[in-house]
């Protein structure tokens, strides 16, 4: 997904096949995707929700010694409710 200035927002993977529509939800908080792979998808696009995921991934990569990361840089989501 790209913004109206062609900046790269978001990168939405999950089908095996060619996206052939693609629908936004009334309150545009929520896309539905249809592939020629004969799936359906929603994405949840509340980015307080993507966020907290995003966060909850980068969990451990923050949080390892052995990766060579700046102090400020290892609390990127001390802020964030990963659930952790």
């Amino acid at each position: 997904m790209w913004n109206i200035n062609g900046q790269l927002l978001q990168t939405l993977n999950g089908h095996t096949g060619g996206v052939m529509s693609v629908a936004f939800s009334p309150d545009s908080k929520t896309i539905v995707t249809a592939s020629d792979d004969n799936t359906v998808r929603l994405w949840n696009l509340n980015l307080d929700d993507l966020l907290v995921q995003g966060c909850t991934w980068l969990h451990d990569y923050l949080n390892n010694p052995s990766v060579n990361l700046s102090n400020n840089d290892r609390h990127l989501c001390d802020d964030i409710s990963t659930g952790r």
